[in-house]
């Protein structure tokens, strides 16, 4: 969008502040909003940012072994492309953004500039990724001053999308007045547990349509006099709250599904298989981005739909990687894989970044994702998993950091100090909650995200 048309818009809507939002490493989006007669000034110069924000915790802790402390410069850069004026919130807009030096070059802990790399790395092979985050989050009603969750149905049940009407259609309508095309709704199997789908994005887009997405359900219900939460495990007796990461390759025309081969084994490619192969082998690192919380963990419960073993299978919901079978007649156009082991909680960009990176890597060496897993993986014993070499998930956030540290691919294709920085921001994390007491996380996390 020029910023003539930006202008105009801001004109016609009666906004008063432009916010330009970024998704730091913790995975919170944070910004700063500007008057729309500072606009020119803002896209010439960007917004100043300390250095020391992007090595924050959740918490907004800045740990000591941080390599970036309060001293040195960053510019919050917005993308006009991104320009939104906010449908739930009157009298505001606002822009995606980089994190740029202040001589304008992206910033070696920028999230979204990193996935801009290795978006650039697959384009120079040809290929492009198109992506949807698929998204659970928990509606919650004021009852006394006390947030509780909206009802406690059945999954998929026709009874909680009447109770829950009131609530879902105006993210709906906010999320569609931005371009984003929700695909199905439906109630989930946790107490007050929804789920809006929404269409693939191609590649940066994808990232930036889950930040507008949370941004969006978030902003919505809060208009609405309602909370949601994106807690991964916001009630130990329910189901918890995933983010499943649907992805395909396609040709740098978007014209031909890489991953689709009618001759293939349930209709997947060799390239299919081979980054599906990448991905399985450094899924133990790759959930210190995807699952990227204490809490994330607790979700992954044996037969409990959100896997628990390193494995890949046909349609299978417990598997870390599921072949989704297409659609008839579109098969060729919507068979794509999805990765299982991620929540709400991760930075989209970081997440994105390391299936990318670690799928190129099952390229680069034509690795082979073993044979498919036909059951659930936990009704298999202990000795049936151990001859298929199927290993548990990590069982912590510091046992995926530690697995993190050990991998060499995601750290060269993240790149050394982003991976250091990001370890000590996250085990700077861990001892906070450790050190608040039994109940910190559902105090630290139930709204956070």
């Amino acid at each position: 969008m020029q910023h003539e048309s930006i202008k105009k818009l801001l004109m016609e809507q009666g906004v008063e502040l432009v916010r330009a939002i970024y998704v730091g490493p913790d995975g919170i989006a944070r910004g700063k909003a500007f008057r729309p007669d500072s606009l020119d000034e803002i896209l010439e110069s960007g917004i100043g940012l300390t250095q020391a924000q992007a090595s924050v915790t959740v918490f907004d802790h800045l740990p000591e072994e941080s390599q970036f402390q309060p001293v040195g410069e960053v510019r919050i850069r917005p993308d006009v492309s991104t320009f939104q004026v906010l449908p739930y919130l009157p009298g505001h807009a606002r822009m995606l953004s980089d994190i740029e030096t202040i001589k304008g070059q992206p910033w070696e802990l920028c999230p979204r500039s990193l996935l801009k790399t290795l978006l650039n790395q697959l384009s120079e092979q040809g290929m492009v990724i198109r992506a949807a985050f698929e998204n659970e989050f928990t509606i919650l009603k004021n009852v006394n001053e006390t947030w509780q969750p909206l009802e406690q149905l059945n999954c998929f049940s026709s009874a909680a999308m009447d109770l829950a009407s009131p609530y879902v259609l105006p993210i709906i309508s906010a999320l569609e007045q931005q371009g984003v095309m929700v695909e199905k709704y439906y109630p989930e199997a946790g107490h007050g547990q929804h789920e809006i789908p929404v269409r693939h994005q191609a590649g940066l887009q994808a990232a930036d349509q889950q930040v507008v997405f949370k941004e969006t359900v978030r902003g919505t219900a809060s208009a609405n006099n309602f909370r949601v939460s994106f807690m991964p495990k916001a009630a130990p007796d329910s189901a918890g709250n995933g983010c499943h990461i649907h992805f395909s390759l396609w040709d740098s025309n978007c014209e031909k599904n890489l991953f689709f081969d009618s001759s293939g084994e349930y209709a997947l490619s060799e390239i299919a298989r081979h980054f599906m192969a990448g991905i399985l082998k450094h899924a133990p690192a790759l959930m210190a981005f995807t699952a990227p919380t204490t809490n994330s963990y607790k979700r992954f419960v044996e037969r409990c739909w959100s896997s628990c073993y390193v494995c890949w299978g046909p349609d299978n919901r417990e598997a870390t990687v599921r072949a989704a079978s297409g659609f008839k007649g579109q098969e060729s156009a919507t068979v794509n894989l999805e990765f299982k082991p991620s929540d709400p909680t991760c930075n989209p960009y970081l997440a994105l970044a390391g299936i990318i990176c670690a799928g190129l890597d099952g390229i680069e060496n034509k690795a082979d994702p073993g044979e498919p897993v036909l059951t659930d993986p936990a009704l298999l014993s202990p000795q049936e998993r151990q001859s298929l070499g199927m290993a548990g998930y990590p069982t912590d956030l510091s046992a995926a950091l530690a697995a993190l540290e050990q991998d060499e691919v995601l750290r060269t294709g993240f790149g050394e100090s982003r991976i250091t920085d990001y370890i000590t921001m996250k085990r700077a994390e861990i001892e906070m909650i450790d050190s608040l007491g039994e109940d910190a996380e559902q105090s630290a996390y139930l709204f956070r995200f």
